[in-house]
């Protein structure tokens, strides 16, 4: 199941506004050796129907995962530094991170991904999820039906693609 989890990340992230074919390798990495260990941490995958003729032959359609977000992983502290003192502990002080989602194309618009963040946060004990998600991308539409909110816009990296942050109170 590993591996059906990262063909549909690496299928997900082919196509345009990221256009990365090779992003499958990059979270299998980050999964095996930093990922995986962290505090809070939980994945799921979603499973298609055996007779939905585009089936991809590992049968995952969607996975997603995530953990306690926290002081000193790369990922909250540059959300920390965009953020002014108030922001940082209403989205911060006691936050998921929802890492990672990804549907395969074949079968987005399904309510796949909505099914996925709902299995992955319930009965989370934290005050709130966090996430990031590219302004180009159609991503926030889910998140924002999910009830998720914008808490900054920001890079990265220099010159690098802006990103959404988005927050969800949970509760």
């Amino acid at each position: 199941m590993f591996a059906g989890a990262i063909a549909v990340y690496a299928a997900a992230f082919a196509p345009p506004p990221y256009s990365d074919p090779d992003r499958g390798e990059e979270i299998r990495y980050r999964l095996r050796r930093l990922h995986r260990d962290r505090e809070g941490f939980r994945g799921f995958i979603a499973l298609g129907e055996r007779e939905e003729p585009r089936l991809p032959e590992h049968g995952v359609v969607g996975m997603t995962y995530g953990y306690r977000s926290l002081r000193g992983q790369w990922w909250r502290d540059a959300v920390a530094r965009e953020l002014d003192r108030r922001a940082r502990r209403r989205w911060l002080a006691n936050a998921y991170e929802l890492v990672e989602i990804a549907v395969h194309p074949d079968f987005q618009s399904r309510g796949i991904g909505g099914v996925l963040v709902e299995h992955l946060l319930e009965g989370r004990p934290e005050s709130t999820c966090v996430l990031s998600t590219r302004t180009d991308s159609r991503a926030h539409e889910l998140y924002d039906r999910l009830g998720f909110e914008v808490i900054t816009e920001m890079t990265f990296t220099p010159g690098g693609a802006p990103f959404y942050v988005m927050g969800k109170v949970l509760g």
